[in-house]
């Protein structure tokens, strides 16, 4: 019964002599080379859209707690079978065709995902909100589950999407017309929140999810491919309902879910086939067609031309380091199934924005959902330095290829090097400081292992700010920085990095008294850094590392007890100083799956608000995927809690001692249906503590600074009535911080020395 392990502690040591040690092993280990990166301040400059810097939501704030983003798109599988009457959705192939509350219920009101994207964007002070309308016919009529094949649309389990009411338009929606209008919603939203001009308002529409998906990710909703002259005359039908209620909202369309559906709609639809000669791809004829529409109804009825964008050559490290230029540059060919047969449609940025210049000019450009990271791989989510180089310069593709808007799709909670990518353009020094809004020319000699993106705010020039990658995974990048083409000359330089041993942002370097205006820096193997280049000496200085002593508490899944609900109980500990909690798991399957994705959460009974005493069941979900996982649940004042039938996101706490590991769901490649082929095992769970290095060191009982034998013998000596500890002592012998001192700690002791 005493079998708990204590293990890893680390001592705080001081920030001078870690850094010394890590210069000297750096200067003994890693290579280097040289890079000349020009910044031309007399060539061409370009406005950059403040809306690049966005994400995705999913239903709460999650997104958006640690990143300073300026856009959040409201979309997905989810929202072509949204109800916004009642909240209703269906998840289509994604989950069991499951109709349900996962977004909302009828008891919050009409409209309570938009509402809550306002909500959630006031709070965080993002400016632009964008929302999905249905388009595809059909909406979940209830929330009763999984809709069976023989349930497919139209039957009861559905309501009929309609773009116009014959009749007024009603702040109170018939819930039993079996009718959802789309007229009626945006004008709810433009009565609730206001129009598009206003801070609360929607300001972007999204004209569905992927539309050339339907059959295969909505089976049961929209069975048939969507063809050429559907999707056409629906999105002209639905942006003219828009406009005439909001004129100032910006429509969004089609939702290609990549570049292949910009090539062809369809190999097999007659409409397309019978005009595609006349066309280089199928993106120039439905922006010809918009443009005939707009000129037909004597109002501009797409915005905004949209589409998704995840990287095909993603398989490793080195193929996603390079991944983002696919976007822009002209000279790489992906190592991709694309490349053979569409090489012509790369750079893909670029071929759209010929496409906006011949057949629509003054269209803007959207990427409303991307990733450059091998989604399906859990190293490569957003947990490695190498998501971060990918994302930097995917951020700079799109400033320099005038893209309008961008709004990242992923979990940023579960991907902090990719939130650090953001950060380092919108928030680099965590006061509010960003990249510039007018990017001006800069090049590296070799865009294989180096990135540069430069850029002034307006017309000053007295600042540049540089976002520089270094691709290499062993080298040191010596850069020599030359700006030209301006009479300013700078005095100071400022490199803030994400490296590979932290995605925190940092200042590695510090420069007054810089001459010529050049500027030379030096960044370690795996690295990406916003480069502050002043007219202005500079006091700041280099990023000292807290100076905090880490332990961790590992617990083996069969060392924990089982909760009167039959789940495992994972002890908290000192949750004052609990920081996060990582779980190993190894999923297999036993059908051969080549992929699978499941999720879970730690569940507490006695979740309390900030604000009130009340206490609510809630948890902290994670998810997984086939193989072995190591999943990281950061252990924060976000809690989801369950409110009526809704679950949200609130601040707070847990009065819980344990919390109950849940298995919540899997869905696999074999059986999409319910993911019953799929295993889950759990190894270990480990809890990690964080403490200031002045506090109390525990095991060190004796106080004599550092954990040995001698304090497991004093130790001991206690427990058996033989000597006497301070209360210093004895807060250092609670080894587990149960408010108790017994044979337990002196177990975990020794598991310390043993393992030390």
């Amino acid at each position: 019964m005493y079998n708990r392990i204590l293990a890893g502690m680390a001592a705080g040591v001081l920030m001078a002599t870690c850094a010394a040690q890590m210069c000297a092993a750096a200067a003994e280990t890693t290579d280097s080379y040289d890079m000349s990166v020009s910044v031309r301040l007399d060539g061409t400059r370009t406005s950059i859209s403040p809306y690049i810097y966005g994400v995705n939501e999913y239903g709460n704030a999650n997104n958006l707690k640690n990143v300073s983003a300026t856009a959040v798109r409201q979309g997905g599988n989810r929202y072509t079978g949204y109800n916004w009457e009642t909240n209703y959705s269906n998840a289509g192939e994604d989950w069991l065709n499951s109709s349900d509350t996962n977004i909302g219920d009828v008891a919050n009101g009409p409209a309570y995902a938009a509402q809550k994207l306002s909500e959630n964007c006031q709070k965080y002070e993002v400016p632009y909100k964008m929302t999905t309308l249905q388009m595809a016919g059909y909406v979940a009529a209830d929330k009763n589950g999984t809709v069976l094949e023989s349930e497919a649309a139209p039957s009861s389990r559905w309501n009929t999407v309609a773009f116009r009411k014959d009749g007024e338009l009603s702040m109170t929606p018939d819930l039993d017309d079996g009718v959802v209008y789309m007229d009626e919603y945006v004008n709810y939203l433009v009565n609730t929140l206001g129009d598009a001009t206003t801070e609360t308002g929607i300001q972007g529409y999204s004209l569905d999810n992927e539309p050339v998906l339907w059959n295969d990710t909505h089976p049961l909703l929209h069975s048939a491919e969507v063809t050429n002259s559907e999707l056409v005359s629906k999105s002209i039908e639905l942006a003219r309902v828009v406009k005439e209620i909001d004129p100032h909202a910006e429509i969004f369309g089609p939702a290609f879910w990549g570049m292949l559906p910009c090539i062809q709609i369809s190999e097999t639809d007659t409409d397309w086939q019978a005009v595609k000669g006349n066309y280089n791809w199928y993106m120039d004829y439905y922006l010809d067609q918009m443009a005939q529409a707009e000129e037909t109804y004597g109002t501009r009825l797409l915005d905004v031309v949209d589409v998704h964008y995840y990287a095909q050559d993603c398989s490793n490290d080195a193929a996603i380091l390079q991944a983002a230029r696919s976007l822009y540059d002209p000279d790489y060919q992906e190592n991709s199934w694309l490349q053979p047969y569409f090489g012509d449609y790369f750079p893909f940025l670029t071929r759209l924005q010929e496409s906006i210049d011949t057949y629509y000019p003054g269209t803007k450009l959207a990427i409303s959902e991307y990733n450059l990271a091998n989604i399906s791989d859990e190293i490569n989510t957003g947990k490695s330095v190498v998501s971060a180089i990918a994302e930097a310069e995917a951020l700079g593709a799109f400033a320099m290829n005038d893209v309008y808007l961008a709004t990242y799709w992923g979990t940023l909670s579960e991907c902090p090097y990719v939130e650090a990518a953001m950060n380092l353009y919108t928030n680099y020094d965590g006061e509010g400081a960003s990249f510039g809004d007018t990017l001006v020319e800069a090049k590296t000699d070799d865009l294989s292992k180096a990135a540069a993106f430069a850029a002034i705010e307006g017309t000053d020039d007295s600042e540049v700010t540089l976002v520089l990658s270094n691709k290499s995974t062993t080298e040191n990048e010596n850069a020599t920085i030359t700006l030209s083409g301006t009479a300013t000359n700078y005095q100071s330089a400022v490199v803030y990095a994400v490296t590979q041993d932290s995605s925190d942002i940092k200042i590695i370097d510090v420069q007054n008294g810089v001459t010529n205006n050049a500027v030379e820096i030096t960044l370690p193997p795996l690295s990406v850094a916003q480069i502050v280049i002043s007219d202005q000496e500079t006091d700041k200085t280099i990023t000292e590392e807290p100076n905090v002593r880490i332990e961790e508490i590992t617990y083996s899944f069969s060392e924990l007890e089982i909760s009167d609900n039959g789940y495992p109980m994972i002890p908290l500990g000192d949750k004052e100083h609990l920081t996060e909690i990582q779980i190993q798991m190894q999923v297999t399957s036993n059908a051969g799956s080549t992929w699978s994705f499941g999720g879970g959460a730690l569940c507490f009974n006695q979740v309390v608000k900030d604000d009130t005493t009340e206490q609510f069941w809630g948890n902290k979900p994670f998810s997984y995927q086939l193989g072995e996982n190591l999943v990281t649940v950061a252990f924060d004042s976000y809690f989801q809690i369950v409110d009526g039938d809704v679950s949200v996101e609130i601040n707070g706490s847990t009065n819980d001692t344990y919390a109950e590991l849940q298995t919540w769901w899997n869905s696999s490649e074999q059986d999409a249906e319910d993911g019953s082929d799929i295993s889950v095992t759990y190894t270990n769970f480990t809890l990690v503590y964080t403490y200031d290095n002045e506090e109390i060191l525990s095991g060190d009982v004796n106080q004599n600074g550092a954990v040995g034998l001698d304090d497991a013998v004093l130790l001991q000596k206690y427990l058996l009535g033989n000597a006497t500890l301070t209360q210093v002592q004895w807060q250092a012998a609670d080894i587990l911080k149960t408010a108790t001192v017994n044979v337990i700690d002196l177990s975990a002791l020794r598991r310390i020395l043993l393992q030390a």
